[in-house]
């Protein structure tokens, strides 16, 4: 089981990247740097993928304080892939500045706790420190996207102990 304070599972995975599909290993997706990992499905961004973008449009603050910030997405890959080179005019997101981790399967959601009875992913994110524990775990069964300001705010506070402990 996932819980915070506890060593973050490793995964390998194929991702949507710069509208291509890349494979990836942990050590590609975490870098030792704090990981926010944000669980939910292109199907609830069919019309309005305002929260990625807002993600998006956030990443210049992950990147200050030395965050990555990666979707785990249980659609299928060509889904993602199609979606994903879709302009914000016609339904798709716009550029997006992480990867969409492809979890068809539901492994990753799975590894991490993000299932709920029914074997469907619930929405959430958990936040995983540069040393690889946990440190936030957020799920609901309702769609609402992550609170941008709240994750940076999260992520600051892990930036502000690493600098303090080293």
């Amino acid at each position: 089981m996932v819980t915070v304070g506890k060593k973050a599972p490793a995964f390998d995975c194929s991702a949507v990247v710069d509208d291509e599909v890349v494979e990836l290993n942990w050590n590609q997706v975490h870098e030792r740097r704090t990981l926010v990992l944000q669980f939910d499905s292109i199907e609830n961004y069919a019309d309005l993928p305002d929260d990625l973008v807002a993600l998006s449009n956030s990443i210049g603050d992950f990147e200050r304080l030395q965050a990555n910030v990666a979707v785990v997405c249980r659609d299928h890959v060509f889904e993602i892939l199609e979606w994903a080179n879709r302009s914000a005019g016609e339904g798709g997101p716009g550029e997006i500045a992480f990867p969409i981790i492809v979890d068809s399967d539901d492994r990753i959601a799975s590894m991490y706790d993000m299932l709920n009875v029914d074997g469907c992913s619930h929405w959430g994110h958990i936040i995983i420190d540069p040393v690889g524990r946990v440190r936030q775990i957020a799920m609901s069964v309702f769609h609402i996207g992550p609170n941008i300001d709240e994750l940076i705010r999260c992520v600051t506070t892990i930036s502000n102990e690493q600098s303090e402990f080293g």
